[in-house]
């Protein structure tokens, strides 16, 4: 291949990732590949200066479908680009473009937090509330063009803004949440992750196996409202109805159990603080409760257990509750 088809390839390429990058369908796996490419050759970075600075520099018409099929397919020669390029600041846009692009892994992202036991409200600036629950971890990143949420530990209901320019995309693990206008919940779970839809419409999206590789602008599960998602990192999304009175029971500080079995109920209970609830031994484990409780009454919990079922206190301190089965 000659070094005028290479260097239009290059174009090509890079043209089509402005035009990628720009998407309200860009993805995690885009970011990835997008960094490789540029990896590759110094080439393809002043290639996608060029392009990115041309269409920096048009401002409002970069939103213009029109615009952006004239100003930038993909099948267009340097040339034309070259002459273009010049009418919008020349090697010094281009050079501010290349540092953007460079220091996009860096835009700035906000960490919110909470300790065990804690619960807390965000409000972003797109008009979207937020509610994290006990021991969880969200990082947050808006820009004009995307609003993307990363759900690294715990578990948080969204109330999201319309913004059809920049869907709402929640990252948990191996799985994207992509939503508009919208209210869901997602509680991390090791790799995976539970989404429960109370309003609107969300799409699941899997990661794809090769950042390389595009992936596909089909989301792998649809939710309607009063829908759940159970996303495990091999196999697709498990959807079915979901029982909203326990999933939002959370929110208002309940935990409501249903023939759960006390191992779940003290995992669950435990995620809020101390003392934690410990089980002597599988048969305790295996005891079946049911009843409303409050999540930050651990104390209050073991006096109901203990009267209403064949449990008793074995130990007591600060720290811990030893529960065993009564005999």
């Amino acid at each position: 291949m000659s070094k005028m088809s290479d260097k239009s390839v290059i174009n090509e390429e890079a043209a089509d990732w402005v035009v990628r990058l720009g998407s309200d369908q860009r993805t995690r796996a885009d970011e990835e590949a997008f960094q490789a490419w540029l990896d590759q050759d110094d080439a393809h970075r002043r290639a996608y200066a060029d392009h990115a600075a041309l269409w920096a520099g048009l401002g409002r018409l970069a939103g213009d479908e029109q615009a952006r099929a004239i100003l930038l397919p993909s099948h267009r020669g340097v040339g034309g680009l070259s002459r273009r390029f010049a009418l919008f600041g020349g090697a010094g846009a281009a050079a501010a473009a290349l540092a953007a692009v460079v220091a996009a892994p860096m835009l700035a992202t906000q960490t919110y937090r909470t300790a065990p036991g804690e619960q807390r409200r965000v409000s972003l600036a797109d008009g979207s509330d937020i509610l994290l629950d006990t021991d969880s971890e969200l990082r947050v990143r808006l820009s004009r063009s995307q609003r993307s949420l990363f759900l690294d530990r715990g578990q948080a209901f969204f109330k999201v803004a319309k913004d059809k320019a920049r869907p709402f995309r929640v990252f948990a693990g191996a799985d994207e949440v992509r939503a508009l206008g919208t209210a869901f919940g997602v509680r991390r779970l090791g790799e995976g992750a539970r989404v429960t839809l109370e309003e609107g419409r969300v799409g699941i999206y899997r990661a794809q196996a090769s950042a390389a590789a595009h992936p596909s602008d089909r989301p792998t599960a649809l939710l309607e409202p009063g829908q759940q998602a159970v996303l495990g990192p091999a196999a697709r999304p498990a959807v079915g109805p979901a029982d909203l009175r326990r999933a939002q029971a959370w929110r208002t500080g309940r935990l409501i159990l249903e023939d759960n079995s006390l191992a779940e109920a003290a995992a669950e209970l435990n995620r809020y603080g101390s003392p934690r609830i410990v089980l002597a031994d599988r048969a305790t484990a295996e005891v079946r409760v049911s009843g409303v409780f409050h999540t930050g009454e651990r104390t209050a919990f073991v006096e109901s257990v203990t009267a209403a079922f064949p449990v008793e206190v074995v130990r007591q301190d600060a720290d811990e509750i030893v529960l065993a089965r009564r005999s």
